[in-house]
């Protein structure tokens, strides 16, 4: 239940048109406030912020106040501490709710200097070099996990099986990537996703791709980059010792890696490409910046690597990966915390369970990891579960509250109507409502250059 001013307005409806003229003025007042009533502890809710999103207003999370919420509310985050987010507000990520704008510091190039040799390098800190991973930046990989976050596929409950395919992934991170800007562009016009694929409409697809790209062609001193993001299907060998990187949905679109480039991934995505080998039924997402020559062949310049299961939820191990399917499994909630510039070195939350009372925060260590886990803040409640890889089996992992049946409440994400907690056609009204504006815009002509969002804000 959301509170405007003195009017209740039920979770399910807050998209709906009708409250479209509410919305539009409160955006033009920026001293209302409207609160979340989730959660019985904060006396007269949590406050948020209507932010104007793709012709549409949606409420969206104050920063900060993630940990407030509830933990079943769809704007509940766990506390950035736990998370390698923290390091980053404020630096890298500056939110500004009064704007509805997030602005981005990044830590790599979006232009290429062609008479210069080439110094590529990944978004992920060498382990050598650790220790001088810039948290005023935000790094190739955190961005990665900042728009696989902000798109909410970090959040995971049992009615999300079988809803996540490739549309869908593609339109909510492009959803996440709006109302962000670096410090020249958008993020939205940089952030290429290949389209889904069909026989019948790959002379359109591909046209469509090329009027994106053409005009980063151009000939000059400095070459403008593109960021491209998709599931990666295969890094192979070219013609004339070069390399390509295949995405998936875009086999006719290959990456060329120069060595350089190749090399560095190589090095520092190691344990990625390692476990997408020894893990057949997971996924390997790619991030990663590309320029388009001259004559229209696109080459990448530096690339990322992130891990995902088969339900697309982030994991950084064998061990992660047996947690995490197991949890879904064993139908349990949970949200899936991110590490962004942090090192595998660094002691962060892996996930945390919102099905316990309090939420349990989970930490995986072993013997290569620094230091054992910061203890819990006081005024935000959490339980631990420590899973030592290193020297003992997995631990029992702690029980729900209740396991919620059939008949229970459901839920629809404001964030993500794709993923409902439980299919319902009276609330699926309500997703479908939301989605038809988004994916008339997602399927257009302009899809790649002009996107809209309904994320919520950290």
């Amino acid at each position: 239940m959301y509170a405007i001013d003195d009017q209740l307005i039920d979770r399910f409806h807050i998209c709906d048109d009708y409250l479209q003229p509410l919305l539009a003025a409160v955006h033009r007042s920026p001293g209302r406030r409207p609160r979340c009533l989730c959660s019985a502890t904060e006396t007269g809710g949590v406050d948020m912020y209507v932010a104007r999103i793709g012709g549409r207003y949606v409420l969206k999370r104050m920063p900060g106040t993630g940990p407030h919420h509830a933990p079943a509310c769809p704007s509940f985050t766990p506390p950035v501490e736990l998370t390698g987010l923290a390091p980053l507000i404020g630096t890298a990520i500056r939110e500004q709710p009064g704007t509805g704008l997030t602005r981005l510091t990044l830590g790599f190039p979006l232009t290429r200097h062609p008479a210069r040799a080439s110094t590529a390098t990944t978004g992920q800190c060498d382990a050598a070099a650790e220790n001088e991973c810039d948290n005023a930046k935000l790094s190739l990989r955190g961005l990665l996990h900042l728009l696989w976050d902000e798109a909410e596929f970090v959040r995971w409950v049992p009615a999300m099986a079988g809803r996540r395919r490739w549309p869908a992934i593609r339109r909510y991170v492009l959803l996440a990537a709006d109302a962000k800007a670096t410090k020249s562009r958008t993020l939205a016009e940089l952030l290429w996703l290949p389209e889904p694929f069909t026989v019948a409409e790959k002379i359109d697809i591909a046209a469509r791709r090329a009027t994106m790209f053409a005009p980063y062609a151009a000939s000059g001193r400095h070459k403008r980059l593109l960021l491209g993001l998709g599931e990666v299907k295969d890094i192979g060998a070219a013609r004339f010792g070069r390399h390509k990187l295949i995405v998936k949905h875009a086999p006719d679109c290959p990456f060329i890696l120069n060595p350089e480039t190749l090399a560095i991934l190589h090095r520092n995505f190691a344990t990625e490409l390692g476990l997408r080998q020894a893990l057949p039924d997971t996924k390997l997402i790619a991030l990663f910046t590309f320029g388009i020559t001259d004559a229209g062949v696109a080459v990448a310049d530096r690339v990322a690597l992130m891990n995902v299961t088969a339900d697309w939820i982030p994991f950084e191990s064998v061990f992660e990966h047996t947690l995490v399917t197991g949890l879904v499994a064993r139908s349990r909630r949970f949200r899936k915390a991110m590490r962004y510039n942090q090192p595998a070195t660094h002691a962060l939350a892996a996930l945390i369970l919102t099905d316990t009372d309090p939420p349990t925060a989970c930490y995986l260590i072993s013997a290569a990891t620094n230091g054992a886990p910061a203890p819990n803040d006081p005024n935000l409640p959490l339980a631990q579960w420590i899973w030592n890889t290193s020297i003992q089996a997995m631990p029992q992992i702690p029980a729900p509250i209740t396991a919620v049946s059939a008949a229970g409440p459901r839920r629809v994400s404001t964030t993500n109507p794709a993923a409902e907690e439980a299919y319902d056609p009276t609330f699926a009204k309500e997703a479908q409502s939301w989605t038809k504006h988004t994916t008339a815009q997602m399927n257009s002509p302009k899809a790649d250059c002009a996107k809209t969002s309904d994320t919520s804000s950290r």
